[in-house]
C-alpha cells in the first residue's frame, strides 16, 4: 500500500473527476443503445452470442467462444454514475484500438492467458496454452479466420442466424455511457494501492447481478486492471493499452498464401439443460475415459481444452462428426455462461464415472421453481426439494442485496415505488406509497415530489413501517407544501445512506374524485419521483361494502405492475381499481 496524506489523495481523486464523455459521444451512444441493447432478455443473449469468437478445431472453437462470451458481455456492465469512475473509463470511450490480456477464474501460475489485439471491429486473438494458433475475428461480418501456423491450415467460421454487430470498441463505449446512468449501480473508492507494480486508484462498482473492481494509474488515469464477477464467473482484464499503433495486416481476413482452406458454420443460439447433459455425456464418454471432468466452470474447461484437443486428433473424426461435437461443446459451455437459474449451481462430478446412477453430480434451481433439478451419474434428472439435496446449500447462496441510496452528479432523484390503496367505508381510499430511493443529487437534502391528485394532500412521511411489529426507530420525515399537490421533502440522508432508503408517504383520495367508467373507478398511475419500477396494489376494508374482483391471493390485488422501464419516469397512464360491490 502506498503512503499518501489525505490532501494529496483528495487532490488526485478530484483530478480524476475532471474528464467526462463528450456530449456528442454521449448522444451517439445513447441513441444507438436505446435502439439496440435495451431489448428483451432473449434478444440480449443473442446479441451477446454475436460477440463470440472462435478458433479452428472444435475444442479450440469452444475455448474461444466461451472466453469471449464471458469477457465481452461482462465488460458491458462497467459503467456507473460516479464522477471519479468516469475518468477511469474515459480512455475506453476515446479509444480506437486496444491491447489486453484476459484471465478466466483465479489468477495463478500456469493459468491460460488470452491475448487480444483490437482494431475497430476486428480482433486478433491468441491463447497461451494453444500455441501456434491465431484467430482473427471480424465482428461486423460475424466471421472468424482461424490459422494453424504449424499445419498451414485456415478455417473460416461463419456465425449462423446472428444479428449484425457493432464495432467492438463502439459497442463497449456505448454500453459504458448508458450504464453510467443506471440507478441500480453503486460505486465506492478503494483508495491507492500498488497494482501490478504501479500506484493505482481503485473503484468498486456494484450491481444486483455483478461486481466490478477497476484500477486506474494514479498519475495518468488510464485503466490498468479490471476484475469482474458475475454469478460464479470471474474475469480479469490486465495489461490494458489503448490507441496503440498496430499493423492493419495483422487483422486481415485473407488466409496466407499456401494455407489449406475450409469453411464451417456454427449456430450459437441459447442452451438448455438437455444440451448441458449431452455435453457432460461427450466429455465423460469420449474424452474422459468414462469419468466426468473435475470441473465444469469456464476456467475448468480452459484447462481441459489442450488435452481434449490432443485426444480429438486421435479419434479419426469426419468433418461432419467434428462439427457435431463442436456444436455439442458450444451448447454445454453456454448453459453455464448464460445461466438462467436462481442462486448458485453445484457440481460434484469429480471422481464419478458415467453410469453411476446413485451419485448426484450437478444441481441447480430453475427460475421461479421451488425445487432443484438434480443430474445423476447416469445423466437422469430428478426434481428435489431443497431439504432433500445431497448437501446443504452454501451460506452465501442467497439473493443479492438490493442497491442502497447513493448520490450522483445528475439533478434528479430516481427510485422505485409501490402504492397500496385501501378502500375505506366512507368512500375514500387510504394511499400509502412506499418509495425506495436509489439515486439523488449531490449536496442536497430537499426532494421535490408531486402527488397524483392536488386535492388529496400529503398527511405523513416516515422512514420505517408502522404496520411492521418488528420495526424500530420510526422516523418522521418533515415536508413543506410548495404548490397544488407539490411538496419538498427533508431527506434524512444519514438514514438513506445507511440502507434505510424506503420512505412511506400517506394521503387519502375520495373515490368521487376518480373517473368512473362502469364498472371501474379509474385512477392515475403516477409516481412521486422518476422511478424504474411502479406497482399498484388494492385492498378493501371489510366494512366498506366492496370486495376485490377476480380471485386475489391474500388481502391485496394487483391493479398495475411495471417491473422495468427503459428510463426513469413518473407517468404510467391510468388503470381501473379491481373492486366491486360485495355480492
Amino acid at each position: 500500500m502506498s503512503k499518501m496524506n489525505d490532501a494529496e489523495l483528495r487532490r488526485r481523486l478530484e483530478r480524476l473527476a475532471d474528464v467526462q464523455p463528450s456530449p456528442e459521444a454521449t448522444k451517439r451512444a445513447m441513441d444507438r443503445v436505446r435502439r439496440t441493447i435495451l431489448e428483451t432478455e432473449g434478444q440480449q443473449a443473442r446479441e451477446g452470442l454475436g460477440r463470440i469468437l472462435m478458433n479452428s478445431t472444435w475444442s479450440k472453437l469452444a475455448v474461444a467462444a466461451a472466453v469471449v462470451a464471458a469477457v465481452l458481455i461482462g465488460l458491458q456492465f462497467l459503467g456507473t454514475s460516479s464522477i471519479t469512475f468516469a475518468k477511469a473509463i474515459q480512455p475506453i470511450l476515446d479509444a480506437n484500438s486496444a491491447i489486453l490480456d484476459i484471465i478466466i477464474g483465479e489468477e495463478k501460475e500456469g493459468v491460460p492467458v488470452i491475448h487480444d489485439m483490437v482494431m475497430g471491429a476486428r480482433i486478433r486473438r491468441t491463447v497461451s496454452n494453444i500455441p501456434n494458433n491465431v484467430s482473427v475475428i471480424d465482428l461486423k461480418a460475424g466471421r472468424i479466420l482461424s490459422l494453424d501456423e504449424t499445419k498451414k491450415e485456415a478455417v473460416y467460421v461463419d456465425l449462423k442466424g446472428l444479428p449484425s454487430m457493432p464495432n467492438y470498441l463502439d459497442h463497449l463505449k456505448n454500453v459504458l455511457v448508458v450504464f453510467q446512468d443506471s440507478p441500480s449501480f453503486t460505486t465506492e473508492s478503494l483508495g491507492l494501492q500498488q497494482i501490478d507494480g504501479r500506484e493505482a486508484v481503485g473503484f468498486h462498482a456494484k450491481h444486483p447481478e455483478m461486481e466490478v473492481v477497476l484500477w486506474a494509474d494514479s498519475k495518468t488515469g488510464l485503466p490498468i486492471r479490471i476484475e469482474h464477477e458475475e454469478g460464479q464467473l470471474t474475469v480479469i482484464c490486465k495489461n490494458l493499452e489503448f490507441d496503440v499503433p498496430m499493423d492493419p495486416a495483422l487483422f486481415s481476413m485473407d488466409a496466407p498464401e499456401g494455407y489449406k482452406q475450409q469453411t464451417m458454420a456454427v449456430d450459437l443460439f441459447g442452451s438448455t439443460e438437455a444440451d448441458f447433459i449431452e455435453g457432460l455425456r461427450l466429455l465423460a464418454g469420449t474424452y474422459g475415459d468414462g469419468q466426468f471432468p473435475d470441473g465444469v466452470a469456464l476456467e475448468d474447461f480452459l484447462k481441459q481444452a489442450p488435452a481434449m484437443q490432443k485426444k480429438s486428433e486421435t479419434l479419426g473424426l469426419s468433418k461432419e462428426e467434428e462439427t457435431a461435437q463442436g456444436a455439442t461443446v458450444q451448447k454445454y459451455i453456454l448453459f453455464l455462461r448464460f445461466f438462467k437459474g436462481e442462486g448458485k449451481w453445484y457440481y460434484r462430478g469429480k471422481g464419478v464415472k458415467l453410469g453411476e446412477a446413485d451419485k448426484a453430480i450437478f444441481w441447480y434451481r430453475p427460475k421461479g421453481s421451488a425445487t432443484y433439478r438434480v443430474i445423476y451419474g447416469d445423466l437422469h434428472v430428478e426434481d428435489v426439494a431443497p431439504e432433500n439435496l445431497p448437501e446443504p446449500l452454501d451460506a452465501d447462496d442467497v439473493p443479492a442485496a438490493p442497491a442502497g441510496y447513493q448520490q450522483w452528479s445528475k439533478p434528479v432523484f430516481v427510485g422505485k415505488q409501490i402504492d397500496y390503496w385501501l378502500i375505506l367505508p366512507e368512500g375514500k381510499a387510504r394511499v400509502r406509497a412506499y418509495l425506495t430511493l436509489l439515486k439523488g443529487p449531490q449536496d442536497t437534502t430537499l426532494m421535490p415530489v408531486r402527488l397524483p391528485y392536488a386535492n388529496a394532500p400529503l398527511e405523513a412521511a416516515i422512514v420505517g413501517d408502522p404496520a411492521d411489529p418488528t420495526a424500530r426507530d420510526i422516523v418522521d420525515v418533515p415536508f413543506h407544501k410548495t404548490g397544488d399537490g407539490t411538496y419538498n421533502i427533508e431527506l434524512p440522508i444519514d438514514k438513506l445512506t445507511a440502507g434505510r432508503n424506503t420512505i412511506i408517504f400517506q394521503w387519502h383520495v375520495s373515490l368521487d374524485d376518480l373517473t368512473f367508467e362502469r364498472p371501474y373507478y379509474i385512477t392515475k398511475l403516477q409516481s412521486l419521483v422518476p422511478v424504474v419500477s411502479y406497482h399498484l396494489q388494492v385492498g378493501v376494508d371489510p366494512n366498506s361494502g366492496l370486495e376485490l374482483t377476480g380471485k386475489p391471493e391474500g388481502l391485496w390485488s394487483s391493479a398495475f405492475s411495471q417491473g422495468r422501464v427503459d428510463y426513469p419516469k413518473t407517468e404510467f397512464g391510468t388503470c381501473g381499481l379491481p373492486i366491486q360491490k360485495r355480492q
